[in-house]
């Protein structure tokens, strides 16, 4: 799965085009299994899996992996 939205860094990639493409599917079922993915990527990859930086959720569409991405907010004050 990462490889594939590697390889298409910067598009938007259809929930259904990684079942597709990773699994096979070819009838859609409902599944969560991209789903599941997407956390467990996350948990290894992502500094903050809650605030992802390079896996990212387009509602309603589906996911993108982002290379570079501005500076994460600080969640602490300055004093």
């Amino acid at each position: 799965m990462l490889s594939h939205l590697i390889r298409n860094r910067g598009r938007v990639v259809l929930r259904d085009e990684l079942l597709q493409a990773v699994w096979g599917y070819h009838s859609l079922p409902y599944t969560r299994t991209v789903d599941v993915h997407m956390w467990q990527l996350r948990r290894k990859l992502e500094d903050d899996p809650q605030q992802p930086r390079f896996l990212r959720t387009v509602r309603g569409a589906g996911y993108l992996f982002q290379e570079e991405f501005g500076p994460r907010p600080s969640s602490a004050c300055a004093s």
